[in-house]
C-alpha cells in the first residue's frame, strides 16, 4: 500500500486540521510541521538544521515536529496516532475492496458455471477463475465421472508438461489423503511432507480442495506455488473451498448431462434396434405362411409392442397336406424375437409333417439352446380329405367351428429332454373351419380389470381372423395377439 502523505492530516482540508492549529498556537514556543523531504506544512520556517520529534507510520517516517515546548511533543503523539488510524482505515478499505471483489468473481464463476454442461469447459473456467484469486503457479482439476471410475485431469495450466500438467497426480499420497478425510488442506514447505513424492518436493505451497456434490467427492482441485518462500493462509482455503463448491454442482450437472445423452442415445439404439427385429420379425412371418393349395387360411398378427413373442408356421406336404402351427414363447422383447426367430428357423429345416414329431424335434432343439424358457406351440395337420391330427405342448386349445378341441394335457417345448407329445385325431366336415390362437385373445383385459375370457371364445371364433384379432385389441390388449383359421377349399 502507498505511504500516507502527512500533508493529508495536517493540511487545511483534513478533519484534524482545527485541533491540530488550535494545539500549535497555545504553544509558548514556535511549533513547525514538515514532511520528510523537510517540506514546510505548518508553521514557521525551519532552521537549517532541525532536529525535530520523528512521525511515523508503519515504520516509515512521514514527517517532522520542530519545537521545544510540551506542546510539540503533544503534537507529534496526535500526529502518529492520526497516522495510525489513517493506516488501519486504509488497510480496512484495501480489504473490503478485495473482498468484494473475491465475492463478484464468485458470483459471476457461479453464473458462468450455471449455464455451461460441458465437463473439460467447467472445469477450465473455474480452473481460471481459482487462478485469479489465489496466487499459483500450478494448478488443476481432477475429476471422476463415475464413483468407481479413477481420477483423470479435466483442466490444468504450469507445472512440467513431460508429466502430468498439474500438481497433483491421480497416484499421489496426497490425493489419498483427500479422498480418505474429504478435508480440505494447506501443505506449506511440501518438500518436509513425508507425502511429498517425485516433482511435489519441488513445491514451495499446495492448497487443494475436495469437489463434493452433496454425498460424493466428483474430484479435487489443486494449486501449487514452485516459489521456495510462498505460503498459503487461511484465507486462501477458505476462498478455494467456496470455488470447489460452485465447481463440483457445475460437475455434478455436466456429469448428469453426459449421463442423460448417453442414456438418449441408448434408447435411440434401442428402438432402431427394436424397429430394425420387428421389421425383420414380420418378414419372417410373412415368409412362415407358404402358398397351400386346396385350403383356405387367414392369418392375423398382432405383436403388444415393436416385437413379440407370439408366431406361426403353415407349410404344405408332398401328398397335398397342411402342416400348421401356433406357438408362444415366454419372455419379452429382443429376448423372445431372437427366440421366435430361432424357431422358424428350425421348423423350416424339419422335414417331418406329423405333429408329434415336429414338437418333439423343436423341444430337442430348445434344450439344447439352454436356459432359454418355454414355449407352447399347437401343431395341426390336416389332409385334403379333412381329416387331422393334433399335438399340442402346453397350448391352448384349438376350436373347431366354434367347439374347443380337447386335447391331451403336456409340457411345455423346452423344459424336458426327449419329450412325447401324444396325438389327436379329427376331421375337418365341409364348411367347417379350424382356429388356432394365442393366449393373447382370452387374456385380453378391459381397463375395468375384466378379463376377455374363454366363455365369449365359442361365438367369437365364428368370425374371420382379422374380426376375432381385433375384437381382442379393442376389448384391452396386454400380451400378443395371434390368429390362424384354416378350411378346406371348397371345389
Amino acid at each position: 500500500m502507498p505511504g500516507i502523505p502527512l500533508r493529508a492530516l495536517v493540511g487545511p482540508k483534513s478533519e484534524s486540521y482545527a485541533a491540530i492549529k488550535a494545539l500549535c498556537d497555545l504553544s509558548e514556543s514556535p511549533i513547525s510541521v514538515a514532511d520528510r523531504s523537510g517540506k514546510l506544512l505548518l508553521g514557521s520556517a525551519l532552521p537549517d538544521e532541525h532536529p525535530g520529534a520523528v512521525i511515523e507510520s508503519g515504520g516509515e517516517t512521514m514527517g517532522f515536529v520542530v519545537g521545544s515546548s510540551p506542546a510539540a511533543g503533544a503534537l507529534v503523539l496526535l500526529l502518529n496516532h492520526l497516522a495510525a488510524r489513517e493506516a488501519e482505515s486504509r488497510s480496512l478499505g484495501a480489504e473490503v475492496l478485495h473482498l468484494y471483489r473475491e465475492a463478484n468473481l464468485i458470483e459471476q464463476l457461479s453464473e458462468q458455471l450455471a449455464a455451461l454442461l460441458d465437463l473439460e469447459a467447467v472445469s477450465q473456467l473455474a480452473l481460471a477463475q481459482a487462478q485469479r484469486l489465489i496466487p499459483a503457479t500450478q494448478g488443476c482439476i481432477l475429476v471422476m465421472e463415475t464413483p468407481e471410475s479413477t481420477l483423470r485431469i479435466a483442466a490444468n495450466f504450469g507445472a512440467d508438461s513431460q508429466r502430468t500438467a498439474s500438481p497433483l497426480g491421480a497416484d499421489s499420497a496426497f490425493v489419498s489423503s483427500l479422498l480418505e478425510r474429504g478435508i480440505a488442506e494447506i501443505v506449506n514447505n511440501c518438500a518436509a511432507d513425508p507425502r511429498s513424492q517425485g516433482a511435489e518436493r519441488d513445491l514451495g505451497a499446495l492448497i487443494y480442495a475436495p469437489l463434493r456434490a452433496g454425498q460424493r467427492t466428483v474430484g479435487i482441485i489443486a494449486l501449487a506455488n514452485s516459489e521456495p518462500s510462498a505460503t498459503y493462509s487461511a484465507a486462501n482455503l477458505k476462498l478455494l473451498n467456496t470455488i470447489a463448491l460452485q465447481t463440483a454442482a457445475a460437475i455434478a450437472n455436466a456429469l448428469l448431462a453426459v449421463e442423460m445423452v448417453g442414456a438418449a442415445q441408448s434408447r435411440a439404439a434401442f428402438a432402431a434396434e427394436l424397429q430394425a427385429a420387428s421389421t425383420v420379425q414380420q418378414l419372417l412371418l410373412q415368409s412362415a405362411s407358404r402358398s397351400t393349395p386346396g385350403f383356405l387360411i387367414e392369418s392375423v398378427y398382432l405383436p403388444a409392442s415393436e416385437v413379440g413373442g407370439d408366431f406361426f408356421f403353415v407349410a404344405p406336404a408332398p401328398d397335398g397336406s397342411l402342416t400348421a402351427l401356433v406357438g408362444d414363447v415366454s419372455g419379452k422383447g429382443l429376448t423372445a424375437a431372437m427366440r421366435v426367430a430361432m424357431i422358424l428357423g428350425a421348423l423350416r429345416r424339419e422335414t417331418s409333417h406329423d405333429p408329434g414329431e415336429i414338437l418333439f424335434e423343436l423341444n430337442n432343439a430348445l434344450i439344447a439352446q439352454g436356459q432359454l424358457g418355454f414355449t407352447t406351440a399347437c401343431c395341426a395337420r390336416i389332409f385334403p380329405s379333412g381329416g387331422y391330427i393334433l399335438a399340442n405342448a402346453g397350448h391352448i386349445a384349438p376350436y373347431l367351428s366354434g367347439r374347443e378341441l380337447e386335447t391331451p394335457p403336456s409340457l411345455p417345448l423346452g423344459l424336458v429332454p426327449m419329450q412325447s407329445y401324444e396325438l389327436t385325431h379329427g376331421e375337418l366336415r365341409p364348411g367347417d373351419r379350424m382356429v388356432l390362437m394365442s393366449d393373447g385373445v382370452p387374456e385380453a383385459r378391459a381397463a375395468s380389470g375384466e378379463l376377455y375370457g374363454f366363455d365369449r371364445l365359442s361365438d367369437l371364433v365364428l368370425q374371420p381372423a382379422q374380426q376375432i384379432a381385433e375384437a381382442a385389441q379393442h376389448f384391452g390388449q396386454e400380451d400378443d395377439i395371434t390368429v390362424l383359421t384354416i378350411a378346406i377349399a371348397q371345389s
